[in-house]
């Protein structure tokens, strides 16, 4: 355990200051600087926060602010020869002790200014430039880790350094005496910075925030009168408190460091469970806490538990009697007296509910009841901000197009949304939004279920299922954007232009088929016309395109949106045509110089022909625009070369379908492969495969395939027949079960033998089958704890 360090004292008299040691977003941080400010009355209010945000303060106290909310920044680092944009985050709640201390210098009238460097200077930056959205408020990781708080918590009874501050500090809401709340926090923090070196203060950036913070505080103390509160994470306050600690510095200047704005935050965001390194677990217990301060958290039990149980209500799970949430309410409350606490904290809830709302054996996994209420605990509100916030047209204009649509923008609660897209307008239109905000990187909306006429799967469904949720991080995304657009169509068309940018620098510059997703995505979008500026790029990567199956899957995904224009609204299919017959000629140029295919590239090829064919029958089908006539020429020039058995196989396959051969020169063909003194036995059913893989009904309308295969079988010997077997199979594998049974019969009556007896009835002992049942209840059982049921 790390040796208790002497608390810094909370005043610095020859200097009329006030170092105030706090924990962002605490509760009681936040009550008792409420009596610290009451009672003090200072003249100026200085926070830990990047002095670049001063120009919002005004925002964050106005009337109409309601918290949660955030600055967020935005910054361009370059990386890896080009610009990436990073967003981070400095939030408020209700209960943050900056949001009480900028409301109070507010309502005093005095000044209230930030301290710390520039938001995006390299020590309020530092780390992983790929770790996504981060926070500017200061990392409490260690409130949570380390030895000293792993130690302190063994020797309280605590199961982690959450509950070590609940028991701690949260406790102490209602405690009259600031003074010595404060102190006993500073003193706290002082242990957990003690375990902390140098060295990694250093790295982390900690010792030029503080230094910086020292140098503001000194020119705000020349150049105002009366006492000062200087508010800052816990962590600091030992470094802050004594002028000669650290080097003089001269402050950095916060003007013009980045684009800052005041936006919407939501509760999830601030859970420490999510990721969040400077929030406490489950931050709508706290909210809760806050509301119930004054008196003292008396009804905090009963008001959470009865709430929870109303929430059970209103979803698909079991809701409790009276008699069970009352005596919840009373083990809660018996806990806290237990564990020496003056009301219930989050743990003595968490562990109420389990006793009392489950009554089975409760499993080592995740219990749905337990889940749902830390979902609860956590909160799903969003705040709002004033129209003199100035959120940009781009924001406003698709906050109010999903409200239209129906969607919550409301809090951050994420629901299931049935689209009924074939019969219902709005709801094409609901799907179009949700489409294009899934494009631009919102995070907005999920699809989960519903026709795919990007891949023809599903069409029968009438229903597009979405998961959607309204979060923080989609405002900010389209604030990110908002430089670049006004309107929703706008920021789609700038964030396709980059995608396609991207595909050259992600080696898939010459690849159709990346193009063309971006082409359906812009369709699904309802893009519509706007949406043909990709297809010139498309054009330009079929004519580079060199890969043959890549072809055909993009001319195949360009049929399919064709056939389903009505739905993408793609009206003028001009441009559309034009390249599907520029892709069919590429096609055609291709398909010859697979006969130069190495043996490395053979079982691609065929896969190749094999999707050619079901793409010429979905065009036939669909009456697509391609002129199929000229594949016989193409397919003739292929088979003038000498091929491999199996692409010769494929060739032959075509021929026939098409009418070309007779199915009788696929027989002598056959019998000569089957026969043939090949060293290699993959190479004697190599034809053979390249037969079924492109046309495996002609087993069935050419008989003769079925005879030839049972004549070389019949004929050959034990070991040339171990020899050819897995070969055989390897040939066979495109059959699916009911063809492989269907064969099995024709042979069986080429043979003479009964079909009927091909399969064998096993008898099962009756424990056998109780054993499997009982085996079988035991897998669904862990699958279930798994979340895989």
């Amino acid at each position: 355990m790390t040796p208790q360090v002497d608390a810094p004292p909370l005043r610095d008299s020859a200097r009329d200051l006030w170092i105030v040691p706090i924990r962002h977003h605490s509760p009681a941080c936040a009550s008792q600087l409420e009596r610290l400010l009451a009672e003090v009355a200072p003249a100026a209010i200085l926070i830990e926060g990047p002095l670049d945000f001063e120009p919002l303060i005004e925002q964050v106290c106005d009337p109409r602010t309601r918290a949660p909310v955030a600055i967020v920044v935005l910054r361009d680092v370059e990386k890896g020869g080009g610009t990436r944009r990073v967003v981070s985050y400095f939030p408020f709640c209700n209960h943050s002790p900056e949001l009480i201390a900028l409301q109070t210098a507010k309502a005093r009238g005095i000044q209230a200014r930030f301290i710390d460097l520039p938001s995006t200077d390299a020590a309020m930056v530092s780390g992983d430039e790929d770790a996504g959205d981060r926070s500017l408020v200061g990392d409490e990781t260690p409130f949570d880790v380390g030895d000293y708080v792993t130690a302190l918590a063994r020797e309280l009874g605590c199961r982690d350094g959450n509950e070590v501050w609940d028991q701690l500090f949260e406790a102490r809401i209602a405690e009259p005496d600031w003074a010595r709340f404060f102190a006993d926090v500073g003193q706290y923090c002082a242990c957990i910075r003690g375990a902390v070196s140098a060295e990694t203060m250093g790295r982390d950036g900690t010792l030029a925030r503080e230094a910086q913070m020292r140098a503001l505080i000194a020119r705000h103390r020349a150049a105002i009168e009366g006492p000062i509160v200087v508010l800052v994470g816990g962590f600091h306050a030992a470094a802050l408190i004594d002028p000669a600690h650290g080097k003089v510095v001269e402050p950095k200047a916060g003007a013009g460091a980045g684009r800052s704005y005041l936006v919407r935050y939501g509760m999830r965001q601030l859970d420490a469970l999510a990721g969040y390194g400077a929030g406490l677990a489950l931050p709508g217990f706290y909210e809760r806490l806050w509301q119930a301060r004054e008196s003292g958290g008396a009804s905090l039990a009963l008001d959470l538990i009865t709430g929870f149980a109303a929430h059970l209500r209103g979803t698909d799970m079991a809701a409790p009697s009276l008699p069970v949430v009352l005596n919840a309410v009373e083990q809660a409350e018996r806990l806290a007296a237990l564990r020496g606490r003056p009301f219930p904290a989050r743990d003595d809830i968490v562990d109420a509910v389990r006793s009392s709302f489950i009554k089975d054996e409760i499993p080592l996994g995740d219990v749905p009841l337990l889940a749902e209420l830390r979902t609860w605990l956590t909160g799903s509100a969003i705040g709002d901000v004033p129209p003199s916030a100035g959120s940009p047209p781009l924001v406003e204009a698709v906050r109010e197009k999903a409200r239209g649509l129906g969607f919550t923008v409301a809090d951050g609660e994420r629901r299931t949304r049935e689209l009924d897209i074939y019969r219902k307008p709005r709801h094409r239109e609901a799907s179009r939004l949700c489409h294009a905000l899934a494009l631009i990187g919102s995070g907005f909306a999920q699809r989960t279920a519903g026709p795919d006429f990007r891949n023809d799967a599903g069409l029968d469904r009438l229903h597009e299922i979405w998961s959607v949720c309204w979060s923080p991080q989609v405002e900010t995304r389209l604030i990110e954007l908002s430089e670049v657009a006004d309107t929703l169509m706008d920021a789609l068309a700038a964030v396709l232009a980059e995608k396609l940018a991207g595909l050259a620098e992600l080696g898939r510059g010459h690849s159709a088929l990346a193009a063309i997703d971006l082409y359906a995505a812009a369709c699904r979008a309802g893009l519509g016309e706007a949406a043909e500026a990709v297809l010139d790029a498309v054009e330009r990567h079929v004519l580079d395109d060199p890969e043959l199956a890549s072809l055909v899957a993009a001319l195949t995904d360009l049929v399919l949106l064709r056939r389903s224009r009505d739905m993408l609204d793609i009206a003028d299919t001009v441009t559309l045509d034009r390249i599907m017959a520029a892709t069919w000629r590429r096609i055609l140029t291709l398909l010859p110089e697979l006969a130069w295919s190495g043996e490395d590239q053979l079982r691609p090829a065929i896969a190749a022909l094999a999707d050619l064919r079901g793409l010429m029958e979905l065009a036939r089908s669909s009456a697509a625009p391609l002129d199929l006539g000229l594949f016989d020429e193409a397919l003739a020039r292929l088979g003038e070369a000498e091929l491999d058995p199996m692409l010769a196989g494929a060739v032959t396959a075509f021929a026939i379908t098409g009418g070309q051969i007779a199915p009788a020169a696929l027989g002598q063909r056959l019998r000569g492969e089957l026969a043939s003194g090949y060293v290699d036995p993959a190479d004697r059913l190599a034809f053979l495969g390249g037969v079924i893989a492109i046309a495996r009904e002609l087993l069935w309308t050419t008989p003769v395939i079925i005879t030839a295969l049972n004549d070389v079988v019949a004929g050959a010997s034990e070991e040339d027949f171990v020899a050819l077997l897995p070969h055989l199979r390897l040939a066979l594998m495109p059959l699916d079960p009911r063809e492989t049974d269907r064969l099995a019969s024709e042979v069986a009556d080429l043979i003479g033998a009964d079909p009927n007896r091909l399969a064998t009835l096993l008898e099962i002992p009756e424990a056998d089958l109780a054993a499997n049942l009982a085996l079988d209840r035991e897998l669904q059982a862990i699958l279930a704890l798994d979340g895989l049921a």
